[in-house]
């Protein structure tokens, strides 16, 4: 077992997490991002949105496995992490994957928690900018989620996103 993968398969706060992510180890982290322990995976998708934004177009470069790991993960803590990955990443439009596409529409109105739900209508909507057809049914997708009955959060990017297509 690597050192980095002993420390990231326990406990560790956020001091640890960010000390991670200055280290040269992106490489690694990623490699256990994919790992079958959820502990160390998920304490590696941590560490991973740790990394500054010159890392953006790296994560880019990994698009499609952290899509394809968004995908097939059970834990809620890891998918809300990758997601917050993916809005770090640049939608290209000869590159959108629909089934991710639709993935995103769908955790829109999901019962996941609310930091899921932003993240997806944030990706959903970055994928939709290179298909103005999609713009209608991203916004009636949004009128779906009535403004009363979301939390802030939620009513917040809502609001935002339906400006922003109004535009």
């Amino acid at each position: 077992m690597s050192d980095l993968k002993a420390i990231l398969s326990g406990k560790i706060g956020a001091r640890e997490a960010k000390s991670i992510a200055r280290s040269d180890n992106k490489e690694e982290l990623f490699r256990l991002l994919l790992d079958s322990d959820k502990r160390t995976s998920d304490n590696a998708a941590w560490a991973l949105t740790h990394l500054p934004k010159a890392a953006n177009a790296w994560f880019t470069e990994k698009q499609d496995a952290l899509i394809d790991e968004a995908m097939l993960t059970t834990s809620t803590t890891k998918l809300r992490l990758i997601l917050n990955l993916l809005t770090r990443t640049t939608f290209r439009r000869d590159s959108i994957r629909t089934e991710f596409l639709d993935f995103c529409f769908s955790k829109m109105l999901s019962n996941d928690p609310v930091g899921v739900k932003t993240l997806a209508i944030k990706l959903t909507h970055a994928q939709c900018l290179h298909y103005p057809e999609l713009h209608n049914e991203f916004d009636a997708t949004l009128q779906l989620l009535n403004a009363e009955q979301l939390p802030p959060a939620l009513r917040c990017i809502r609001h935002r996103m339906l400006k922003i297509n109004d535009e």
